[in-house]
């Protein structure tokens, strides 16, 4: 990937340039993890909440599907196991 450049606010604030956002899959109040190594290098990962499906659900989508909202990702999990498991789990 090529280098990308954003600018410090006053607040000392970024925005995050979108192929980064869109490659860590990065949305909107999504909590970013930041680390610093001895060489000054810093890396960013997106955190996945607890118990999140962390992509789980990608074996069961056809190559050509779209790719899923979060929302649509929830809701068709959240389908399927209670259609497994019944609605006492969904």
């Amino acid at each position: 990937m090529s280098q990308l450049q954003a600018k410090v606010t006053t607040k000392g604030q970024i925005t995050l340039p979108k192929r980064i956002r869109e490659k860590l899959s990065i949305e909107s109040g999504d909590r970013i993890e930041f680390s610093l190594d001895d060489g000054n290098q810093v890396s960013l990962h997106r955190m996945q909440p607890a118990g999140s499906s962390a992509g789980c659900a990608k074996s069961y989508l056809k190559r050509n599907d779209k790719p899923l909202t979060r929302e649509a990702e929830r809701t068709a999990m959240t389908d399927a196991v209670g259609q497994k498991y019944g609605p006492q789990h969904g």
